[in-house]
């Protein structure tokens, strides 16, 4: 079968970082860089995050959520504004909102996550009580309090540990019907929650980042939860989980780009006269460097005007701005602005992408067009063949004619105009591009009316290369039988919501093969969710947790519970990382759902 090189090549970097967020313009790369500033400086990470198994499904479930949450409040506030105030809520008040919540309920539809969502959001060790309600207040009112999106919720604001807290218990049904649920790729999605975070952060002058661990220098996972559990019993801190094999490498090679991205910002604070912003950068770039994390500085209110951070956040903006009026371009003209944009965030941009060159033989790529040759794009014939080629795709025929015509200079500019025909495609089929089977299946496609356009074009002297090459002869000879833990995990990537075993004879002999290479030790921790025992199976960590998920299918006791729970959550993230490498312009799945 014909292949295209190009998108072969490319397609594989398309879905790293998720789908519907593209971070390949240059306002993503500013407001990234902008929280990178805020981490070097010692501000401390916006801490969002949902409670698993925290979705109520009666009503006596979430009366005594609310008692938890209320009973111990300072403050609370109520979307409705009935009982905003001081806290703890009493016991009349609490039976209000669980009869106001529950009365909105649909007695035949019961939701597998519940019919409402508990998400934290925790501020730094000191952080006044009444600037914690006020900040998740404007949070909470910004996702759930605007036209088409009015949801019911309570906010309770805990002060009786360090870090002062607010638990958010959320109606998920809003009043127009959505049911709300948290994925990365959604419109509610944990970064907005960060940033928003932020933002609410800076009004009240408490010092927040929205940083990834890696970029402030940690490799590692975060602890799982029955770490926390066992670590509380035994009296310790709770080990962080490592990262192995590429999962390492990968995180490695992020702390030391985001070294030199540190060093960058450093050299351009210098330029603005921002000694304190450089210093506290070329700082950073010394830990990671060293390989030391970065830690908060315990700061908590802003000292002076962050002068460089609304400096980047205006160029940011302008950025977003000239990527919208793109969008509203016809598109013979749009490509060439498009262009002209590329070469402006190459001047300015930190990112390799636009540094790198295009790939050598893509049909956009401007170092495989034949400028001699570019009128021929004008003929009938040719016009006919790249009109063929697209029919029924969704591609607009002057869209392809005119990035041909102008060329992509960058490997980033290449990926914008892929990832925008992947999105034709897709919108055009209806295709789900938050599905890994979706995005594999728009891919194909892709690929084939490319190898399609590159032969027609490369007929017609417009490419120097057709960039087509025979996928046959690529393939490997397989083994004549797979091992039991080998088909498992075929059946797994193909869809590891389905049960993997199509007979009992398959699920002993799979489990028979697993506990073969384990000792009683590792059975038992592989029994509680932990990945780590199948380091020898594979250093996928995905792979790993796929293989973890088929053994606790193979027995009853162990096939459901909080256990298997964990596990899916943790296939849920990992299922977009692998998303994120797989395929680059982007931050993928429906993702991660949480009650």
């Amino acid at each position: 079968m014909a292949r295209s090189d190009a998108v072969s090549a490319v397609s594989g970097e398309l879905f790293r970082d998720g789908w519907s967020k593209i971070r390949g313009g240059a306002g993503a790369q500013a407001r990234r860089q902008k929280q990178l500033t805020r981490a070097a400086r010692g501000h401390s990470p916006a801490i969002f995050k949902p409670v698993k198994q925290g979705g109520c499904r009666t009503r006596s479930q979430l009366s005594g959520q609310l008692s938890y949450v209320g009973t111990k409040a300072s403050h609370i506030i109520d979307s409705r504004g009935v009982h905003d105030g001081s806290g703890p809520l009493t016991e009349q008040q609490i039976n209000d909102i669980a009869d106001r919540f529950s009365g909105n309920w649909n007695e035949r539809f019961s939701p597998k996550l519940g019919h409402t969502t508990h998400m934290i959001m925790a501020f730094p060790i000191g952080t006044k009580g009444e600037d914690v309600r006020d900040m998740a207040g404007e949070v909470c009112e910004q996702f759930f309090m605007q036209e088409g999106q009015q949801f019911d919720y309570i906010v309770a604001i805990h002060e009786d540990r360090a870090h002062p807290h607010a638990h958010v218990i959320l109606n998920r049904r809003s009043a127009e019907g959505e049911l709300f649920y948290l994925g990365r790729d959604h419109h509610f999605n944990y970064d907005d929650f960060r940033q928003a975070m932020v933002e609410a952060g800076e009004r009240h002058g408490v010092r927040l980042e929205a940083s990834r661990r890696v970029d402030r220098g940690v490799a590692s996972y975060s602890p799982n939860k029955s770490e926390v559990y066992r670590a509380k019993e035994e009296g310790r801190e709770p080990q962080a989980r490592e990262r192995v094999g590429p999962d390492l490498d990968r995180a490695l090679a992020d702390i030391a780009s985001t070294a030199e991205l540190y060093r960058s910002l450093a050299v351009e604070a210098t330029a603005e006269n921002r000694e304190g912003v450089a210093n506290a950068l070329n700082r950073a770039a010394a830990l990671l460097g060293r390989g030391e994390p970065l830690e908060p500085d315990g700061e908590i209110y802003m000292a002076e005007t962050q002068t460089f951070d609304e400096l980047r956040s205006d160029f940011s903006d302008l950025a977003t701005q000239a990527e919208a009026k793109a969008r509203t371009l016809a598109p013979d003209r749009r490509a060439s602005f498009e262009r002209e944009l590329s070469d402006i965030y190459a001047s300015v941009s930190r990112s390799e992408t636009y540094k790198n060159a295009p790939t050598e033989t893509g049909i956009y790529a401007e170092n495989n067009i034949n400028r001699e040759a570019i009128g021929r794009l004008e003929e009938a014939d040719t016009r006919a063949q790249i009109e063929s080629a697209l029919e029924g795709t969704g591609i607009s025929a002057d869209a392809v004619a005119a990035r041909v015509e102008a060329g992509a200079n960058s490997e980033a500019l290449e990926r914008q105009w892929l990832t925008d025909d992947i999105r034709q495609i897709a919108e055009h089929d209806g295709l789900d591009l938050s599905r890994a089977e979706d995005q594999q299946i728009a891919v194909d496609r892709l690929d084939a009316v490319h190898v399609q356009l590159g032969e027609a074009l490369y007929e017609a002297d417009v490419l120097r290369d057709s960039g087509v090459s025979d996928a046959d002869a690529e393939l490997v000879e397989q083994g004549d039988a797979a091992s039991p833990t080998a088909s498992v995990l075929a059946a797994m990537r193909q869809d590891s919501a389905r049960d993997p075993f199509a007979s009992d004879n398959e699920r002993d002999a799979y489990r028979a093969e697993i506990e073969s290479g384990l000792d009683e030790d590792q059975i038992e921790d592989l029994r509680h969710g932990s990945d780590e025992a199948l380091a020898e199976v594979s250093d996928d960590r995905l792979d790993r947790l796929y293989a973890a998920k088929a053994y606790l299918q193979t027995d009853a006791a162990t096939a459901e519970g909080e256990v298997m729970q964990e596990i899916n959550n943790e296939i849920a993230n990992e299922e977009v990382d692998a998303a994120r490498l797989r395929h680059s312009a982007t931050d993928t799945e429906k993702g991660q759902t949480h009650g």
